[in-house]
């Protein structure tokens, strides 16, 4: 009861700070209002709210991995540190999961995307390319999709088509890697094909299964977006 006391009042506080927005104050005016604020700040305490319980979680997950410091588990730390979007923080942890546990595609995978994410293209391609030579069917075509991004950062477009080829040849093709093909051809100065893999992510994207193409429509955007670059 308290609780919801303290959400009437903090929503009538917020009702009469927005009411008082030079320009746009009087669209907050009347019962619409009220419930466009009530509305707004539930969403806003909600995403708080799951933010910090996801905080929480890692700590326990990062403090019980901790416990016992074995490569292992320093590969589990770092993999969950990535996840976060803390690849600073994970560096030292994968690194000691590859030094421990060398024979593992999955920690040299993990430790090669986040020098990618940290702009260490070339440490990327090493880390990636090792993992690769461990299990090149690891992470359905992750590896290969990350070696040819790293392999763009380096301006090595070449290179780039090599691990998307061997990429395809193992899982086929899709949207993300016909994206990344397009930008290789850019970078090699093939206008043309350049142009033909951009508009091969609209149509992969279209054949792809339902939950798939949840996950590549951002790839669409970019690659229709790409394709006005190579026309200009």
């Amino acid at each position: 009861m308290l609780r919801l006391l303290g959400f009437f009042i903090a929503v009538l506080v917020a009702l009469r700070l927005a009411q008082a927005l030079p320009g746009v104050g009087r669209l907050f005016h009347g019962f619409l209002g009220f419930w466009i604020v009530a509305i707004a700040m539930a969403w806003g305490l909600s995403a708080v709210s799951a933010s910090w319980a996801a905080r929480r979680k890692l700590a326990a997950s990062l403090t019980a991995l901790g416990q016992v410091d074995n490569a292992h588990n320093r590969g589990k730390r770092g993999a969950l540190l990535l996840a976060a979007g803390r690849p600073a923080q994970a560096l030292a942890d994968l690194e000691a999961a590859v030094a421990g546990e060398p024979e593992s595609a999955e920690w040299g995978y993990r430790l090669g995307l986040a020098q990618l994410a940290l702009g260490r293209p070339r440490e990327a391609v090493e880390a990636l390319s090792a993992a690769e030579a461990r299990g090149p069917t690891h992470g359905y075509g992750g590896i290969q999709l990350a070696l040819a991004q790293a392999e763009l950062a380096r301006g090595e477009a070449r290179r780039a088509l090599a691990a998307l080829e061997r990429r395809e040849q193992l899982h086929g093709d899709d949207a993300q890697a016909a994206y990344l093909r397009g930008k290789a051809f850019a970078r090699a100065g093939d206008a043309e094909r350049a142009r033909r893999a951009f508009a091969e992510v609209e149509r992969l994207h279209a054949s792809a299964p339902a939950f798939r193409r949840k996950l590549s429509a951002g790839w669409v955007w970019r690659a229709r977006l790409a394709r006005v670059g190579v026309v200009l």
